[in-house]
């Protein structure tokens, strides 16, 4: 009972999502019948636990009517799966009609089922039900024909899955999810030709010796469980996809968050102002948003440091750049690393600069650090890195703040430091 539980919780879960999903503009016909399935399927096995199924019976006042609606559920659940599949392997002009067909085939089965459960008018029971009532002709009918739609629906049902699988290429991920849907429907097999067998041996009047109740059950959970996994396995691995971009977007934005900071002081007004949801729901989703990084929030940061760059520019020293560029070789940087470090010093000294209302130099510039917007990304979180942890650039700035101290220009205290000694002369 715990397992039906589980599978239960899992398929209400995945309907709830898909549900979700179909907000707005995104009712895709195939999507809606996934959601009916995996409702349909949640309701069914909830039905059957303890407490619910004894609670309803006395609501209704029909004894073993439970019963009756967790078979018409798990029967529509199976419909409404097939019905998707239709949407997905049937041309345009062929769908609706086998779809109404499919429909109409699991209507008459409800009213046939409903026609023999109000016949048989089975007393309350502790027991197995079909077991106890297996002997009534109208039960041993009412489970043949319950279990024949299921068999016919199962079949069906892995048929399609295995057709659609056979035309995706280059998903994976959506392949196995179908390979599992079509697993399911086999696997539950073992429960509707199981019951069938039995009904039919009951009506011709031969006892069935064998145990066939935990087999049967069974079959149906495993076979449930693997309908519930290969429905949402793609769009659990879409999700922990964009789970995973955010969270890269949001590592990016760390790394970049000390230039950010350092731009975004020296210049209030650069940070553009985001209009502010105005309920609730829409504030903790925003929030969420800018917490765990997302496109538009990296975007924003990047050109944020941009502007600032462009109204940093008077203040770029050319000799700052040459300075960095010979620590940093002597530090033993090159490459990116050494270019990284050199922008940071450039931008760091002109921060300090602007804040001291110091001249504008402009003798010395910034280059893009990317071709696109990803490479703009990782080369400003390089850059950022650097302006925070670079002993290159502390050294530049003390340079800078002594040579001030001293009274001299920087440029005369640098050619002494590298010993030219143009700053005695």
């Amino acid at each position: 009972m715990i397992f039906t539980a589980v599978v239960a919780c899992a398929a209400l879960c995945a309907g709830a999502y898909t549900a979700s999903t179909l907000r707005g503009g995104n009712r895709v016909p195939s999507r809606t019948w996934m959601g009916i399935a995996l409702l349909c399927l949640a309701l069914a096995l909830a039905v059957l636990t303890p407490d619910i199924r004894t609670g309803l019976d006395d609501l209704l006042g029909v004894p073993n009517i439970t019963r009756l609606i967790s078979h018409a559920l798990t029967m529509w659940a199976a419909t409404a799966a097939l019905c998707m599949l239709v949407y997905w392997t049937h041309t345009p002009q062929a769908t609706l009609r086998a779809v109404y067909i499919r429909q109409a085939v699991a209507v008459g089965a409800t009213a046939v089922m409903a026609a023999l459960f109000v016949i048989a008018q089975t007393p309350a029971t502790n027991q197995e039900w079909f077991g106890t009532y297996a002997d009534e002709w109208p039960i041993a009918t009412y489970m043949i024909v319950f279990g024949g739609m299921l068999t016919y629906t199962l079949i069906d049902l892995a048929r399609l899955s295995l057709r659609y699988a056979r035309r995706i290429i280059g998903r994976p991920v959506t392949r196995l999810g179908l390979h599992l849907f079509a697993g399911g429907g086999l696997v539950s097999l073992g429960y509707s030709v199981t019951i069938m067998v039995v009904a039919v041996t009951e009506l011709v009047g031969v006892d069935f010796v064998a145990d066939w109740t935990k087999f049967s059950y069974v079959c149906q959970l495993a076979g449930i469980g693997l309908i519930v996994v290969g429905s949402v396995l793609p769009g659990t691995a879409s999700a922990s996809a964009a789970a995973l971009h955010r969270a890269q977007d949001a590592h990016q934005s760390e790394l970049m968050e000390p230039l950010w900071r350092a731009i975004v002081q020296a210049h209030p007004t650069i940070p553009r102002s985001q209009p502010r949801p105005k309920h609730l729901w829409g504030r903790m989703a925003a929030w969420t948003a800018s917490w765990m990084g997302d496109g538009r929030s990296l975007t924003r940061r990047v050109l944020e440091i941009r502007d600032g760059y462009l109204q940093l520019a008077p203040w770029f020293d050319g000799n700052v750049q040459t300075r960095a560029i010979d620590v940093g070789r002597k530090a033993g940087l090159s490459g990116l690393e050494l270019q990284a470090v050199v922008e940071a010093a450039v931008v760091a000294v002109a921060l300090d600069a602007k804040a001291r209302a110091e001249a504008q130099v402009g003798t010395g510039e910034v280059e893009p650090g990317g071709e696109d917007l990803t490479g703009e990304v990782q080369w400003l979180g390089r850059v950022s890195q650097a302006l925070d942890r670079s002993s290159v650039v502390a050294d530049v700035l003390a340079e800078r703040e002594r040579a001030r101290r001293e009274g001299r220009n920087w440029v005369d205290q640098t050619l002494d430091d590298l010993g030219f000694g143009q700053g005695r002369q």
